[in-house]
């Protein structure tokens, strides 16, 4: 049976109900001011946490709950943009890396965003066996962590060839680094939800040529949002339906002795 505290974390909702929605006797609660879900799978205890959409939020939210209960194990899931043209939506990528990237300013450009820093993942070489044992298209990787939304072909080419990382995400180096900070590691496994030429969110990628308020009318004249959500949909659910696969298997390996 499961002797650790295992805390699952994601970005989004919909991302942790991958999670969540294989648990039963699920209960919401507050700890350390933030929201948290426990739920039980095979007799076992699961606590899960959404972090929120970002590095900074990301990692308060952590930190949090690591000062106001004992943690032993992290597994961070959820969805990333592929920066390596051969990831197809819904293939997973374990990370055995996470490098953070930061801005000085909102109006700093691409090219500038410095690197902050790098930090390890736990577990990728028994989460790739696990994911190729249940017919899962999955490869170990680099995950990236933006500050900001990268969804347009170019920004992710021009990532891809700096870093040669598999996907770009929003919180996997800064929940890797606020979790080292508490002498604890972190594992993760992410879904593709949009392909390195994908360009349904370059309406609301980041664009430093440009201020906030042209951002956001640019964002308003793209029109043909139907067909954008559309396809958001669509690659979310492939996402998530890999997600759930692994997760599936995984929590029962973790609670079974």
């Amino acid at each position: 049976m499961l002797s650790l505290m295992l805390l699952i974390a994601s970005a989004l909702s919909e991302e942790l109900a991958t999670a969540l929605n294989q648990c039963s006797d699920r209960k919401r609660l507050r700890c350390g001011g933030v929201a948290l879900w426990t739920g039980r799978r095979a007799g076992a205890t699961l606590h899960l946490l959404k972090l929120g959409v970002g590095p900074v939020r990301a990692a308060k939210a952590l930190e949090r709950v690591l000062d106001a209960m004992r943690v032993t194990e992290i597994l961070l899931v959820g969805y990333g943009g592929a920066l390596d043209p051969v990831l197809k939506q819904g293939d997973l990528v374990i990370p055995d890396r996470a490098d953070l990237l930061s801005m000085d300013s909102p109006e700093t450009q691409l090219e500038g965003l410095a690197w902050s820093g790098s930090w390890i993942l736990d577990g990728a070489e028994e989460m790739l066996a696990l994911a190729n044992m249940v017919g899962l298209p999955a490869r170990r990787g680099v995950a990236l962590t933006s500050p900001c939304l990268i969804g347009t072909p170019h920004l992710k080419r021009i990532l891809f060839e700096k870093y040669q990382a598999s996907l770009v995400d929003m919180e996997t180096a800064a929940v890797a680094r606020s979790a080292a900070e508490a002498g604890l590691s972190v594992r993760c496994v992410r879904a593709v939800s949009d392909e390195a030429a994908d360009d349904f969110l370059a309406p609301v990628s980041y664009d430093p040529a440009t201020g906030l308020l042209r951002r956001s009318a640019r964002a308003l004249a793209a029109g043909n949002w139907r067909e954008r959500y559309r396809l958001w949909r669509e690659r979310s659910l492939a996402a998530r339906g890999s997600l759930q696969r692994f997760l599936a298997i995984y929590l029962d390996r973790k609670t079974v002795v």
